[in-house]
């Protein structure tokens, strides 16, 4: 079952992939990224959903040809995030929600300003939004290369951290989700020395069936970025990862949008 779970999300993630690793990303990406991971984290969402918001906006950017200014690229980031929630989410139960619904009201967005943008993005990626994540490989490659429970939760949250690290600084559609799972569970092993990378790395490549150079090249990329996220940032104790905008809910009386 789970072969031909795998089966399907390989083919999946290779129809969004893009092959030109040259690609251009917005200007100002990392910020609105890091502004994202923020606000996903303070509004306790999974992981996997920045990793959808991250992705529908890099294919967003890459088919949107109109110059976009600072107010729209803010809009078109929180309208991204907002779509991945009520893919992965059922956020008319959730109660975590009010930072969203603070920042649109603060930045004076209208609900019609919010519906059309969100349209407008949809129609732009012809409805295409949902596709594959490298969360949903976790649990799966777990499965298949790291069966000792003990072991999965001592590598789980690394390897979260270093996926949303990633996710902040690679623009997303250069690289199969599966690879950059595969990268992220390789370099928090390595870095918590849980098993042999050299056994591990057979059987990844037989799972994900990628070329042995490209995943550790990835491997390497998340490394390094790992390492100069430890030289730049200092640590918060009450947060996984720091942010340069604040979206802190200063009321407990801000409305939903719907």
């Amino acid at each position: 079952m789970e072969r031909e779970q795998l089966v399907t999300m390989f083919s999946v993630e290779k129809s969004f992939h893009v092959i030109n690793k040259s690609i251009k990303s917005h200007s100002k990406r990392r910020l609105i990224a890091n502004g994202l991971n923020k606000l996903s984290d303070d509004e306790k969402m999974s992981d996997d959903i920045f990793a959808l918001t991250m992705n529908i906006f890099d294919r967003f950017i890459l088919k949107y040809s109109q110059l976009i200014n600072d107010h729209h690229c803010q809009l078109i980031a929180l309208s991204c995030y907002s779509l991945a929630k009520k893919l992965r989410t059922n956020v008319l139960i959730n109660n975590e929600n009010e930072q969203t619904s603070w920042i649109f009201l603060n930045e004076n967005y209208s609900d019609e300003e919010i519906f059309d943008t969100e349209q407008l993005i949809a129609e732009t990626l012809d409805w295409d939004l949902s596709t594959v994540v490298p969360h949903d490989y976790i649990q799966l490659i777990f499965q298949a290369v790291l069966p000792n429970e003990v072991d999965q939760a001592k590598i789980r949250l690394h390897v979260h951290i270093l996926l949303s690290l990633g996710i902040c600084e690679l623009n997303t559609l250069t690289i199969l989700p599966s690879v950059l799972c595969c990268a992220c569970i390789k370099a928090a092993l390595k870095g918590l020395s849980i098993v042999s990378i050299h056994q591990i790395d057979e059987l990844l490549l037989k799972l994900i069936h990628c070329k042995k150079s490209e995943l550790i090249q990835t491997q390497h990329m998340i490394e390094k970025l790992f390492q100069s996220c430890l030289q730049e940032i200092v640590p918060s104790p009450t947060r996984r990862c720091l942010a340069p905008i604040d979206t802190s809910n200063k009321t407990n009386t801000s409305p939903r949008v719907k």
